[in-house]
């Protein structure tokens, strides 16, 4: 009890800080309650973007899937995280600029996809895929908060599971984008602060070098770039570059946040804090996983590592206080998740279905009621699926990662890029990604163990292309 009631305290806290910054944000709003509610406005700053893109990034699968899988392979693992590092400066250098010179300010992703396409069935396949990846994603982000939660205070996963799924729905439901990207930031700081202690807290144990050349001798493999039972490769390591660095400009919950950039100035502080911010928050917790075999060389749940080093190294109440990093990892991720796929079915789904039959235009405050009852419906159901968890939740995470990515990517840059491409070659870049992906993610393992987005991304581009140019064909 007395690990909890600090997290406890951490979590009343930034509920309250959503409900001020909700109704701060909502007084003189009048003109459009529901898209205000979405998107904010333009408004992100430089450290602000760099903070809330970085947490919206870094996930249970950073903090606790990936020091679980560094735990389990070794200091590869370590090397293969680092290619995320310029997903900031990728991300904003590369589509910023162009969401910044956009007329019309957009409260989705999917809206300026129907606005810039004009094709309603590459909407509704896009609408569906967001849906399910991100379910998929907030069941990782639920089992990664319940694990902490049982890790360091001793109760049972399921209430662990509970308490952190209400106080998500309960800060997410009252604030809206702009609070969840301001608490966002927020957290990122609490992050950045807790590993960067558990780290020195690690080095400073008196028989960890004693300990590292011990599992150095036993485990030598542990130490070489291709990891322990030689689980990676260079194939393998230049298609997770696809993963989590290159195609992270299809992720509509980093996307997103382009639409709501305050100006350019705030574009190119955001690369170079993001990419700092980025590059700590990466290696630190990765590294500790690392550092923790050698500490606690008997986890049958390579995902337990970050509870276990945190309860461990601290006395409860400060383990307490150091598990809000972690949580503000896990937190920051599911918000814009849950915020975003609810904002989906109902604004990009139902909403614009009606409109598209000429019915009649539904009011705001019915939006924005519907759209807190579908948070709490994905909420019920990815906290059902969170029931079973598996022992590495990073397979998990990186497959909805990949499938978003087969669907999003290359009409978003087409979008941006390529204003010849027509609506018809993005919803055959749309299918084909997503039909590839499922297939050859269930067909086991790849040659060289390569990700099966390479291969997804691949057809899914020579598909929009081969469309493009059947349709000059017809127009000659």
């Amino acid at each position: 009890m007395s690990t909890l009631l600090p997290i406890i305290a951490y979590l009343l806290l930034s509920l309250l800080i959503s409900r001020y910054l909700g109704r701060r944000f909502s007084d003189g709003l009048h003109e459009d309650k529901a898209k205000r509610f979405f998107i904010g406005g333009r408004f992100l700053n430089g450290p602000l973007l760099a903070l809330t893109l970085v947490a919206t990034y870094t996930s249970a699968s950073s903090f606790i899937g990936g020091p679980g899988a560094a735990y389990h392979i070794g200091l590869g693992w370590v090397w293969l995280a680092l290619i995320q590092v310029p997903v900031a400066m990728l991300t904003l250098g590369v589509l910023g600029p162009k969401f910044l010179s956009l007329k019309t300010q957009h409260a989705t992703l999917i809206e300026w996809l129907d606005q810039r396409f004009g094709h309603p069935w590459l909407s509704r396949l896009a609408v569906l895929s967001l849906i399910l990846g991100f379910v998929a994603m907030i069941t990782v982000q639920f089992i990664g908060g319940a694990r902490l939660f049982a890790g360091v205070s001793g109760i049972n996963y399921e209430i662990g599971l509970a308490i952190f799924v209400l106080t998500v729905l309960a800060y997410t439901l009252t604030g809206g984008f702009r609070a969840v990207t301001t608490t966002d930031a927020v957290q990122g700081v609490v992050m950045l602060l807790g590993v960067l202690m558990l780290l020195f807290a690690i080095l400073a144990r008196p028989d960890f070098s004693a300990k590292l050349g011990q599992l150095a001798s036993h485990k030598p493999a542990l130490f070489t770039p291709m990891g322990d039972g030689q689980l990676l490769g260079w194939p393998m390591m230049l298609s997770f570059w696809v993963l989590i660095c290159f195609g992270t400009m299809g992720l509509p919950h980093t996307v997103v946040r382009l639409l709501a950039v305050k100006d350019s100035q705030a574009l190119r502080r955001g690369m170079l804090w993001g990419t700092l911010i980025s590059a700590l928050m990466t290696l630190i917790p990765h590294l500790c996983g690392f550092f923790g075999r050698a500490l606690y060389p008997d986890l049958t749940v390579p995902d337990k590592i970050m509870p276990t080093l945190i309860g461990g190294l601290f006395s409860p109440w400060v383990a307490g206080i150091f598990l809000a990093a972690p949580i503000a990892a896990v937190m920051s991720s599911v918000d814009s998740m849950l915020l975003q796929s609810a904002v989906t079915f109902i604004r990009d789904a139902w909403v614009r279905e009606r409109n598209r039959q000429g019915k009649k235009e539904v009011a705001a405050t019915v939006q924005l009621a519907l759209t807190r009852v579908a948070m709490v419906v994905i909420s019920a159901l990815a906290a059902w699926w969170a029931m079973s968890p598996p022992k590495m939740i990073v397979w998990l995470n990186l497959a909805a990662f990949g499938a978003l990515q087969a669907v999003f990517l290359w009409p978003v840059i087409a979008g941006l890029f390529m204003p010849k491409i027509s609506g018809n070659a993005a919803f055959a870049a749309m299918l084909t990604g997503l039909i590839s992906y499922l297939l050859l993610l269930n067909a086991g393992t790849l040659p060289w163990r390569v990700h099966p987005i390479v291969p997804s991304l691949l057809l899914s581009i020579l598909a929009m292309l081969l469309c493009r140019t059947l349709a000059r064909y017809r127009h000659k």
